[in-house]
Order: C-alpha cells, then structure tokens, then sequence
C-alpha cells in the first residue's frame, strides 16, 4: 500500500518526525515499509517568468529566454527546447547547483551552441512527478504555472502540493485496517504517543430518501445507499490531485477522485450509480444470476449463481465489490448520484474475480476484510465532500439494510497469560495503558482479569493471543529476555505408527514401486469410485477454484489410476505406483494407502518381463502384513464379488477384527480397463492395520531333524478356494505340517463340468524326531478324510 505522509499528517500531529523515523517505527510494529519514495524532487528551485523569447541563432527549436526569478535573484538568460515557451508564461526554473534527481544531473552554467545558459526551465517529469499523472502536453513541454503563481517564490514543490513523502507499506493478510489512511494515523499516534484527529463529517439538513434496499443473500449483510442530488463535474482541486497521486491514483474529475479519496481514508470501496439513469428506486443485492453485463471497462462479463450482483428493477447494475456497469455509470452530466457503501463477503468476490478475470481496488478491500461498521460515517463523510467540492444542493438520509449491528465483541484476558505467553513481567498497568494507546478500551476485573473491546476497524483482534501480539509489538521485542527457557530432556523419535508408515514406504521404494502425490480435491462425479473401505459423507469445497477440484475425496486409489492414465497417454507403460495419504471425511480421518501395478514387471531389465497378476499385487500384501507383525491367523481373506470396480473372479478384501474391512487387492474390472488397461491394485486403511496388537517376534531353533514332502492332488468344485484348504490342512497337521504350497491349479474337460484340480505340496517335520513313514501316513490320511468331508475333495488318480 502507498500512503502520503502530507495526508498521514492531515490526521496525526507528526511535528518534528521525519518519514524514515515514522517507517521505522511502523516496521518494527508489524508494518513493513518496504520503500520510501519522493512524489516529485529537486533543490534550488524558484518560480519564474517569462520576459522575453527569441530564436537561438544555431538551431531550429531552441529559444532564447530572459526569465524573471523575482527580486532576489533578477533576470536570467535561459536556452530552453520546449515548443510551449511564450512571453508572460509563469514556469519552473532549476537555477544554478539544483540537483534534479529525476534526471541525475547538477544544474552548471554551460554554452548551448554558442549560448550562454544559466539555469533550466523544467516539466514535472523531470521533476519525477511519474508521466501516468500527466497530460501529453505536461510530457512534451515545460510546466505552465498559473497566472497567480508567485514569482520568486523558492518553496516550488510546496506550491504545487508535490513536497510529499510517499510510504510503500506491506500491509500483511491479517491487518487489512491498514490499508486506510485514518488507521495508520491511529497507529502513528500510537507509537509516537501523538495526539490523532480523525475529522467527523459536517451534517448538512436531509430530506428522507427515496430509495429502499435489501439483500436475499448471507453474502451481503450490510447495504447502504445515499442519494446526492444536484452535483456539479468539474477539475478536483490541486491538494485533492496531490494526495491521490501520492496514493498511485490518476485525478479524473471531483466525483470519481472523492470516491476513490473516501477508500483510502476509510478503507471502504464505495460505488456510485447515476440515478437518472436507474430504472427503479430499489436496489437489491442478490445471488443465483446465470447473465451477463457491461462492466465500466467497456467489457461484457458473465455472471452465474454465485456470484453476487445488485440488481435495480431486476437488472443486474453492479457486480457487487468489484466493478459497476455502464448503464448506470456516473459521467460529466450526471446530476444526481447514489453513493453505495457495503459489505460483501470477501471470499464470494475473491471467487468472482479469479472466474471473470476482472478486479480492482475495491475487490482487494474486500477480500482482505473491512470495518462493518463504518457505512453511515463513510456516506456522510463522502456527501460532506461532495457538498464541498461538487455543489452538491440536496442531500438525502441514508437509507441501510443491515444485519451485522454494531460492535459487541469482547476479549477476556489476563495479567498472568500475556506475561506467560510473551515471557515478561509486565503490570496491569501497562499491559492497560499500552492497549488504550491502541485505541483498544479495558475494563479491569481483578488484579489479573480484563476485558478488552477492540475498537471498530481492528477486525483482526478476536483472542487474548492478538492482544499479546498488539502489546509486544508496541513495546518492541527488546521487551523479552534473553533466557532459555527450563525444557526437559527427551529422546525425539517416531511414534510407532510413523515407525511402522515409514517401514511399509521403505519396503515399496526398495522393491521398485514409486511414489506418487496426487491431488486431494476431485470432481464430485468420480467421489465414489473405487472407494471400499468406506461410505462416508465427504467434505464440498464452499468456493472452489474449479469444479474438478470441488470436493475431497474418500480414497485414493481412482486418483493413482488417473496418474496410470496420464502416464499411458504419454508412451510410459511400465508402472508402479504407491501413495501413502490422509483421507478425511465428515465421519472419518485416517491414513491410506494405495498401490497400483500396470504393463509389465522387469525380471531381467528389457530382455526378460513379464505382465504383473493377480499374484504380484498379493504378494506385495502379504508382506507388508507380514513386515507389519499380523500373522495370518489374525485376519481372513474374502472373495470380492460384489463391486463394480474390481474382477470379481480376482479380487479379494482384507478382513481384520472379525468383521471390518481393511483393505482390497485384485484387478479392476473389465468395464474400466478400456480406459486404463489392466491394473492390480491394492488398498489398505493404515490406520486399521497399525492398531492391530502384535506379538513380540520369536526365535525359533531350526530343526536338526529331516522334512518330509509329500504331494496331494485334490478335485474340489471351483467354488471352493484354495486358501480355506490351505489353512484347513495347516490347522489339521499343525503339529508336524510345517508348510503348504500350491504348484499347481488345472481346470479343463478330463475333470468334468464345474470342477477344478490342487496341487499341494506338503512339508512335515518334527523339531524332537525323525518322522517315520507311519506317523506321515496317519497324518495324511486324517488329512485326506477332513477334506473328503469338509469340501468334497477327492484324490486326483
């Protein structure tokens, strides 16, 4: 933010302070300021006059001057190049040792093709005074001072409102007030302990008003218009155009120049309609418009539904903090004005102005936060001005629609808690003086207990925290000793859950899966894709950025298969993805993972791959079960075939706790593999699997007696799986069947209709003996009968 330290001055008595003192004072309060520039510059200046000009005998274009510096310095011959040098003009000399800094040079006596020179007439660029302030003839030619302009006078950059002093301020997210001149008068006068003046509006007779106003939308609370009849448009006067060009802003005429004058006193953006050329004397502010409009740029924008608009006579006549429309605009012969001083939600128009493209100044107050109890003030003071500096006739009451209501916040605080927080030892004295210098009023309780009630424009302030904050940086950081404070000694380190997180990465990593991050936020159409281990209700983005980016999703696996897909769209077909996130949902927050295998897995670089399977994704879950801690007998793998997102014939969950769901593994189904060809995928809820207790790992001693394998081939109906035998063999033998491997799975036309051939290979062995053939025997054939009973299963001959 630029701020005039003539205007600051206007408000704070800063007698005696110089800028740089007053920038550092801001600096060290919280309010960087990042420059300090000069409106205009330049030493030993004098205003002249013009007696006499001739042609200079070398050149076509320059003249001869004889110019009158007053009495104190008499008449001097000038060589100048301006084409609009004429007898009697009144202009800016640089006389003899004047330094314009805007140019980089000294001012000496010289020869001009053969002439004498002594001194410089000067424009008000070479001034410094920037071009986008000035009219092509100011940038072509010489300064033509006013007829009254006093001759001699030294004080040239005062005369002309341009010994100004202008503060480049970075006004941070949370201090919006500051982007008003009559806050940073405040805060100067805190600082410096100096009195403040903030002008209260003259009160001119009213007469009631002939509008009405309303809002049907939670995005305005607040909406206020005063009518100004009988204006007059004309050139704003000298120390108006001053100040605004101080503040980076062009003079257009008195009505726009006091609107944009009220914003950088107030902080408040107003807008004003030519009410000859409104429809209707009601002005409503609504949502849920799908139009368009012609913006005061001459542009055509869109506007949908939730976009905020005001309306007259259903008409759309401003999109709200933002820009007015044409139709309505004021210009050179509007004579009647409605003033406009509102509250618009900052993050509704901060969404509107990324959509259209479209911002500006008052945009940037309200995204940023303004007082919302200033809008009577702020009409008064502008209809004050307007009364002053456009002729303003008849003023009308303001006519308000407001839900907000006035300032009721407090903030209760302590003695103890600022003293803990800050580490000092400061009174209660203090603590209350400093705060009331900050225009913040306290009521004490006890010796320890306040109430602090932050004043109107201090929107910031909301906790005891901010009020440390505020006391800290008045009294400077140099407040705060320098000693440690007593810690305690701990051993840092992983939680068990990061532990065991960062066990599952490393795994992934080291076997040649890679990681990816993919975006949290989906379009809500892909939701409830892929998502299994839950059914919970997500969260919508309230004013999202785009539509794909709208709500946050309940897992992760669709967003790796989007990344699969990019990736295929590009030639890069050989993938393996993992990615490790938190899935938040209204009901839930918990760690997932998910991992995606896609093409082919390299065995021996390019010369030997082979297509990844079913059995690839499995393998990967069991040993991260396994590098978990979960034993087998602790969860149960169940067919899935009940989802429309995962092959029905290849794909299992995971159940844990006997009955929840912690995971899913298995090949996506055909109907989305047209779109991202074969995949495995496999899914986990981390949080589930890191709660499950574990036991402590064992050691055990390898048997120094021999194993035994034996081969079993079982037909069984295929609706029987594999794993139930597995486990069936293993809990039946399970003191002398150490291992049970499947090598071979045959379904074909020697079996018959609905049946499928297991292969096991069994190994038995006993840690105290040598097995006989026996003990083996027994063992299979119990073995061979449970089957026969349990599944039907028959010896293959």
């Amino acid at each position: 933010m630029l701020a005039s330290y003539n205007l600051l001055k206007r408000f704070v008595d800063l007698d005696g302070i110089s800028p740089e003192s007053a920038a550092d004072k801001l600096t060290f309060a919280g309010l960087e300021v990042e420059g300090i520039e000069h409106l205009a510059s330049g030493t030993n200046l004098v205003i002249g006059q013009i007696l006499s000009v001739e042609n200079h005998p070398n050149s076509d274009h320059l003249h001869v001057l004889k110019v009158d510096e007053g009495e104190k310095f008499g008449v001097h011959q000038i060589v100048c190049g301006a084409p609009n040098v004429r007898v009697g003009l009144k202009v800016i000399v640089a006389r003899n040792g004047a330094k314009l800094d805007a140019l980089g040079v000294t001012i000496k006596p010289s020869v001009i093709r053969g002439v004498e020179s002594d001194g410089m007439c000067c424009s008000l660029v070479e001034l410094g005074v920037n071009k986008m302030f000035l009219k092509e003839e100011q940038i072509n030619g010489i300064e033509e001072l006013s007829e009254d302009a006093p001759v001699g006078e030294e004080n040239v950059l005062g005369y002309l409102n341009l010994d100004d002093t202008i503060l480049d301020i970075n006004v941070l997210a949370n201090r919006s007030d500051a982007l008003a001149i009559f806050s940073l008068a405040k805060e100067l006068g805190a600082l410096f302990e100096r009195k403040v003046n903030i002008p209260q509006p003259t009160k001119f007779e009213e007469v009631p008003s002939s509008v009405t106003v309303g809002s049907e939308t939670e995005d305005c609370k607040q909406f206020s218009i005063k009518v100004v009849r009988g204006v007059k448009t004309k050139p704003s006067p000298k120390w108006l155009q001053s100040f605004l060009m101080a503040q980076g802003i062009r003079s257009i005429n008195n009505i726009v120049d006091i609107g944009n004058y009220i914003m950088i006193l107030t902080g408040q953006p107003i807008h004003m309609y030519d009410m000859d050329k409104c429809q209707s004397s009601s002005f409503i502010v609504k949502k849920g418009y799908n139009s368009s409009l012609v913006a005061l740029d001459q542009k055509e924008y869109k506007v949908d539904e939730n976009d905020i608009v005001v309306t007259n006579n259903n008409e759309i006549v401003c999109l709200a903090g933002i820009m007015g429309c044409e139709s309505v605009a004021v210009d050179e012969n509007s004579v009647n004005i409605g003033i406009e001083s509102a509250n618009f939600k900052g993050a509704t128009v901060r969404r509107t102005t990324v959509k259209t493209g479209l911002s500006s100044d008052s945009s940037a107050h309200f995204i940023k936060g303004i007082n919302p109890y200033q809008d009577e003030f702020v009409l008064d003071l502008t209809a004050s001005l307007l009364k002053e500096l456009a002729d303003a006739q008849v003023i009308e009451t303001s006519s308000r629609y407001n839900e907000i209501g006035t300032n009721n916040i407090q903030i209760s605080c302590s003695k103890s808690y600022i003293n803990k927080r800050l580490g000092t030892s400061f009174d209660l004295d203090l603590i209350k003086s400093i705060l009331e210098k900050l225009f913040i009023k306290v009521v004490t309780i006890n010796d320890d207990e306040f109430i602090a009630f932050p004043p109107d424009h201090r929107i910031d302030l909301r906790c005891d925290a901010d009020l440390s904050e505020e006391i800290i940086r008045y009294v400077g950081f140099g407040a705060i000793k320098s000693i440690l404070p007593m810690m305690p000694t701990t051993t840092g380190g992983y939680s068990l859950a990061q532990k065991k997180k960062n066990k599952v990465r490393d795994f992934l990593l080291n076997n040649g899966v890679n990681e990816a991050l993919t975006y949290t936020l989906i379009n809500p159409k892909n939701v409830p894709s892929f998502v299994l281990l839950n059914n919970d209700e997500p969260y919508v983005i309230m004013n999202p950025m785009t539509i794909d980016h709208s709500v946050v999703r309940k897992g992760i696996v669709y967003s790796l298969l989007e990344a699969v897909k990019f990736n295929l769209d590009h030639q890069q077909k050989d993938l393996a993805f993992f990615e490790i996130s938190e899935v938040i949902t209204k009901e839930n927050d918990y760690q997932e993972l998910a991992i995606i295998l896609s093409g082919k897995r390299s065995i021996r670089g390019e010369i030997n791959k082979v297509d990844y399977n079913f059995f690839d994704a499995h393998g990967i879950l069991c040993e991260i079960l396994n590098i978990l801690g979960i034993e087998p007998s602790r969860y149960k793998e169940e067919r899935l075939i009940d989802s429309c997102y995962y092959h029905p014939g290849r794909s299992v969950k995971l159940i844990v706790n006997g009955k929840d769901v912690a995971g899913v593994c298995g090949e996506i189904h055909p109907n989305y593999q047209k779109e991202y060809g074969p995949c495995y995928v496999v899914n986990l809820n981390l949080d589930l699997l890191f709660a499950m207790k574990t036991p402590s790992t064992k050691m055990n001693q390898i048997s120094k007696f021999p194993a035994v394998t034996r081969d079993l081939s079982l037909v069984v109906s295929t609706d029987v799986l594999v794993g139930d035998i597995i486990k069936t063999i293993k809990k039946t033998g399970r003191n002398i069947v150490q291992k049970v491997d499947v090598f071979d799975v045959y379904q074909g036309e020697h079996l018959g209709q609905g049946l499928k051939s297991i292969a096991v290979s069994i190994t038995y062995q006993d840690s105290s003996k040598t097995l006989k053939d026996d003990e083996i025997n027994e063992v299979e054939q119990n073995l061979i009968a449970l089957l026969a009973k349990t599944y039907k299963a028959e010896l293959r001959k």
